[in-house]
């Protein structure tokens, strides 16, 4: 009897200790869930306060009255002043002009520029990468050799901010990286540089052709849009040596400059060099060929439609014979009795696409 006593006082116990937890763990479930919505109301609330300080900064209206000290007490609050700033960072992005240094204004004003330097001087990457967007948004200059030493950091978040952060401070001389940097450049970050570019110096050919022969390819994928965007004719010869790069993706992109940047020997070059190419070179050839429209490709075209063994190349250049006017050549080759099915759907293709 003792022995069974025992046990059920020990499950009793038991029963009772986990209904405990269960408790606890509601009531801290419930707590996080008010906290949480705590935070996104006074977070949501505090936006709506920050913006019409803006807007009342923007356009002339900002008083020193009741609205101005209630302001004043929420910037006491840490969180209030870390929204502050992300807010007032993007609303700088969407400005130029007077209403640019209106809000550049409040952010010295208000001494926000002290929780950018700090976020700077962070471990974590996030805040580093936070801290470098925001002095960067609001041209705090001073930052610009602690930016600057960023750029050999390891982590891709913060190297790529201070990257785009000195291009936005010093435009094409920010660049200056790209000279000995090592690891890959997306695409997004060459989209943001290319964004921030607006002219390029003179005597800058120097640095350009460096680029052009970096052993780190997306570098030299960068310089080549680089090229195209501020269409400079000078570096032709330099691109079209590209063509024998070890890179497909240099390769591609050599061709799309030069057809940006086209002289009267481009299409010759682009029909010599086609047989040595990839698949993706020889197609990005044809599109080039497609955009251009030059007659002297015709021939050419009708080679590939006729003797090319892959489908792409043949579906391709029937498309671009179309757009040089080649369509009744296309609907007679079609209705040959030695012409194999696969063409004449190819060709019927090409044809249907042009209607549409």
């Amino acid at each position: 009897m003792n022995f069974h006593h025992i046990v059920l006082h020990e499950l009793i116990l038991a029963i009772i200790v986990v209904l405990i937890l269960v408790l606890l763990l509601i009531i801290t479930v419930l707590g996080y869930s008010f906290y949480s919505y705590r935070i996104l109301h006074n977070r949501h609330t505090w936006k709506q306060i920050i913006e019409y300080k803006i807007m009342e900064t923007i356009v002339g209206s900002d008083r020193n009255d009741e609205q101005d000290r209630e302001f004043s007490k929420h910037l006491k609050e840490p969180s209030f002043r870390l929204l502050f700033l992300e807010v007032l960072v993007d609303s700088g992005r969407k400005f130029s002009g007077a209403a640019k240094k209106a809000i550049n204004r409040l952010f010295y004003d208000f001494k926000l520029e002290d929780e950018a330097w700090r976020k700077l001087r962070q471990r974590k990457a996030y805040l580093v990468a936070g801290g470098i967007q925001e002095l960067a948004a609001m041209n705090v200059e001073a930052a610009i050799p602690e930016i600057k030493a960023k750029l050999d950091d390891d982590r891709a978040a913060v190297y790529q901010e201070a990257q785009y952060a000195m291009v936005s401070f010093q435009g094409y001389e920010g660049l200056e990286f790209l000279a000995h940097f090592d690891k890959p450049l997306s695409d997004w970050q060459q989209l943001r540089l290319l964004s921030s570019i607006h002219h390029i110096p003179e005597l800058s050919d120097v640095q350009v052709y460096s680029w052009l022969k970096s052993s780190n390819d997306s570098v030299v994928i960068f310089t080549l849009r680089l090229i195209r965007k501020f269409r400079l004719m000078t570096f032709y010869p330099a691109i079209y040596a590209l063509l024998d790069h070890l890179a497909t993706a240099v390769r591609v992109q050599a061709i799309r400059t030069m057809q940006a940047i086209e002289n009267s020997a481009t299409i010759g070059q682009f029909i010599t060099c086609f047989d040595q190419q990839p698949i993706e070179v020889q197609l990005e050839i044809l599109k080039s060929m497609k955009l251009a429209r030059s007659k002297e490709s015709e021939e050419f075209l009708k080679e590939q439609l006729l003797n090319h063994p892959k489908v792409s190349i043949k579906i391709l250049a029937a498309e671009v014979l179309v757009v040089l006017d080649g369509g009744q050549y296309l609907r007679e080759i079609s209705q040959k009795e030695d012409t194999y099915d696969e063409l004449i759907q190819i060709i019927k293709h090409a044809l249907q696409e042009k209607k549409c």
